[in-house]
Order: C-alpha cells, then structure tokens, then sequence
C-alpha cells in the first residue's frame, strides 16, 4: 500500500496540539486518549484512562492502570450494538468520569504499529486472557499518548503453542455500526479488517507479544491508582 494512503487512514483526527518527542519517564502518570473525528464538531477526546508509564522508548510503549484509576468516555444517550456506544452526532461535550474496573490491565504498543497488546495481571500472575486493540500509531502528547481506537478488537485466551490457544475477533457488528453513523468510511474499515487479520496471525503464529519477555512489565506493588493528569480533555493547536 501507497505510505500516503496508509499515512491517511491511520490519522488521528484533529490538531496534533504539542506533539512530545521526548519519552515519558518511568513511573510518569499519563492518560491515554482516543481521539474521534465528529460531523457537528470539531475532533474531541472520545475515551481517556490513566495509566503509569513502564516503558517509553525506541521499541515499545507500555502503560499500566491500576483499578480505581482515573477513566472519562463520551457521557450521553447509548445506543449500537449492545447499547454501548453513544452517539455521534448531537454530543453535548460532557464526560462520564469513573474509576478503571477489573484487575490490572497492562498495554503494550510496539511503537508505529497499529494495535496494543494488553493483558491482565492478578498481583501474583498473568491471566490467560490476551486483547489485541486496533487503533491508529500512538503519539506522545504533553498528558501522554494519543490514538484513535478502531472499535474492531483481537482476543486470544489460553497458553500459547498449546490446544488450548484461540484466537478472534470481537466487535465486528461496532465497526459496522460506525460504518453505518459515518464515523468512519468503509474505505477505513476495510484497512482495520486488514490490519486485525495481520495480527490474529502474529497471535496465532506465536510470534511478537507472544513471545515477548512479560516479566519485566509486571506491574510494580509501588504502582497504586492515579488519577487523569490536569489538561487530559484539551487538544492544542
């Protein structure tokens, strides 16, 4: 595929406000965002979590949250598949504010690529449940890492090189729905399709995050909740 055309299809919407070039130091509380294009306004933070920085350099990005860690998404009326999303049109710019659910959560982005691997660690192991996010290349921003999430997700549960290793996809009918409100072209969702089916591949194939050295992103005891660092609605010019 043509670098332009790719370049187009994996932008994220809006100002890219004060891109940082620097790594994000160990341990830095940030919040990542998912930017989403709108037809009655302008590009707006659609989801924000925080998290606390790993890792931050030439190979990879990794964010861990704590549960009761500082979580904002879209507040208003939800409808699409399972009613979880809200509407594209007619949002009034307000948030739903909340505390991160569930057991620890660890991303980890392979800079440029188009997808997070996360997984979950109960303060003693690694679950057996791995999630592949679609989203367009993370990019340093001045609270943290911005992106844009693509709704259609990869999960493989099980041990790896193993029977018991599945892999698939999960909110296919999301992505349609998007489709179909004109949050994104069907140009756009064939190239997430695309890029989903590449990294089912690499999870089932055993290779990249798979094979990757875990033990140096467990999660820290020292690492507690932290809250959405100050300016995490703001997108500067």
């Amino acid at each position: 595929m043509d670098i332009d055309v790719r370049n187009l299809l994996e932008a994220i919407p809006g100002p890219a406000g004060s891109v940082v070039e620097t790594p994000h130091p160990v341990g830095s509380t940030v919040a990542l965002r998912s930017i989403r294009g709108f037809a009655d306004r302008s590009p707006a933070v659609s989801f924000a979590v925080a998290g606390t920085v790993l890792q931050d350099d030439g190979d990879v990005m990794v964010v861990t949250t704590r549960p009761g860690s500082g979580r904002a998404s879209r507040a208003g009326r939800r409808t699409g598949p399972r009613g979880r999303n809200v509407v594209v049109t007619g949002w009034d710019g307000s948030y739903d504010i909340a505390g991160w659910e569930g057991r620890t959560v660890v991303r980890v982005h392979p800079r440029g690529r188009c997808w997070s691997v996360w997984r979950w660690h109960d303060g003693e192991d690694w679950t057996g449940d791995w999630y592949g996010n679609l989203e367009a290349p993370w990019r340093r921003s001045a609270v943290g890492y911005d992106t844009q999430d693509w709704a259609l997700d990869v999960v493989a549960r099980g041990t790896p090189g193993t029977h018991s290793w599945t892999v698939g996809f999960k909110d296919e009918d999301e992505l349609d729905w998007y489709v179909e409100q004109g949050a994104f072209s069907p140009e756009r969702a064939a190239y997430f399709r695309s890029v989903g089916a590449e990294l089912a591949g690499i999870l089932r194939r055993g290779e990249g995050p798979v094979v990757a050295d875990w033990a140096r992103w467990v999660p820290p005891a020292a690492v507690k909740p932290v809250p959405l660092p100050k300016g995490w609605q703001s997108l500067a010019e």
